[in-house]
């Protein structure tokens, strides 16, 4: 997503898909120990056979692998109410740029190891296996499909509902251009919609039921197309199939795009969709904008020509703007994809010159040969 498998010219893709025997789920303790090449899926179909519940929930789940996850600490629609991959993570296996293997455990001295490796995108080290910890899945689930005539509407309802302490297992965001491309592949029946936002009430039966009495109020009250209540199983079928074609949709309005995900925090998020409106504009590009709102993640992508050099620049420039967006409103550069090759020319924006040097110092002290990831230009 960020082009972080991406090799330099000298380099060379070192993948660990074959490291995929089956996930060993222990029921007792509530674990999952797996390679580093099994995917998302089936991870957590392991789990829910155990009838147990692995809530990282990266939306390319079936490609998706433990390895790339970890190396990204990946998150999901359901990071807002669960958290990311680094919540779940027991221990990891690493090999280092040297060749040794390292073992890393949470709640003993080799920790800080643990923590370092997890988002390093590939940089410190090769992680070959880990351990992670199960939950019981929500006894309760509720969905609520809101359609406004205006995004502002859709991110002040969200903002509002946050502010109010109530917090969705999942609360995505699609806007009018990211509805327009999955309408172009299939009817989802939101032609006159100009934006989507979709709510997933977890917990105990009580639990949602009170929660949906306070979330449907504020969602009506918020300029949604028709009043409100709990989407039927069909009804959130058909608005997760919608929320989860997007990407696949996007090639039916250019033959080309590229996604960003930058993080804000949650009241600056009318703010961050306007400016990047602001920028599609200026760019005459299409941005569509989606992502998981609950937690300030965003993800505008750029449809664009890549046969057009007019088009490539101002693609470019639309991904300089929106990573500073990211950065003036006091977010992150990537809230789950990594800085991969994407975000590089970013980072002296993201971070001052201490920062980064600390940074060289630990990649120095882990790959002193620089094996790994050589094309870093801020080692």
């Amino acid at each position: 997503m960020a082009g972080g498998a991406v090799p330099p010219d000298d380099g060379i893709v070192l993948s660990t898909e074959l490291l995929d025997a089956q996930p060993i789920v222990d029921a007792q303790s509530m674990t999952i120990s797996a390679g580093a090449g099994v995917t998302t899926a089936d991870l957590q179909a392991a789990a829910a056979k155990k009838g147990l519940f692995f809530p990282p929930d990266p939306s390319s789940q079936s490609v998706t692998m433990l390895g790339g996850n970890l190396a990204t600490n990946a998150g999901g629609s359901l990071a807002l109410k669960y958290g990311v991959i680094r919540d779940y993570v027991l221990a990891i296996e690493a090999v280092t740029p040297l060749g040794d293997v390292v073992i890393a455990r949470r709640g003993d001295p080799t920790e800080p190891l643990l923590d370092l490796m997890i988002g390093s995108e590939g940089t410190l080290g090769l992680i070959t296996n880990a351990t992670l910890r199960l939950i019981r899945p929500p006894p309760t689930v509720s969905t609520i499909v809101a359609r406004f005539n205006t995004a502002e509407q859709a991110m002040n309802a969200t903002v509002e509902i946050l502010e109010m302490g109530i917090v969705p297992g999942r609360m995505e965001f699609m806007d009018e251009v990211s509805i327009a491309a999955v309408q172009l592949a299939r009817d989802y029946g939101l032609a006159n919609t100009k934006a989507l936002l979709i709510l997933e009430l977890h917990g105990t039966e009580d639990d949602v039921m009170r929660k949906t009495q306070i979330v449907l109020p504020v969602l009506n009250k918020n300029g949604v197309q028709k009043p409100l209540a709990p989407a039927t199983i069909k009804e959130a079928a058909v608005a997760w199939s919608a929320r989860a074609a997007i990407t696949s949709s996007l090639a039916r309005l250019k033959p080309g795009k590229i996604g960003e995900d930058i993080c804000v925090p949650r009241s600056k998020l009318p703010k961050a969709l306007r400016a990047i409106s602001q920028i599609s504009t200026e760019v005459d590009l299409l941005i569509a904008v989606f992502g998981h709102v609950g937690d300030g993640t965003l993800h505008p992508n750029v449809s664009y020509d890549p046969a057009s050099m007019s088009e490539c620049q101002r693609m470019k420039r639309a991904l300089s703007k929106i990573a500073e967006i990211g950065i003036a409103l006091g977010g992150v550069l990537s809230g789950e994809h990594g800085i991969g090759l994407v975000k590089l020319p970013y980072l002296d924006k993201a971070y001052d010159q201490s920062t980064i040097a600390t940074m060289a110092s630990i990649k120095k002290a882990f790959d002193p040969l620089g094996l790994l990831n050589p094309n870093l230009t801020w080692r």
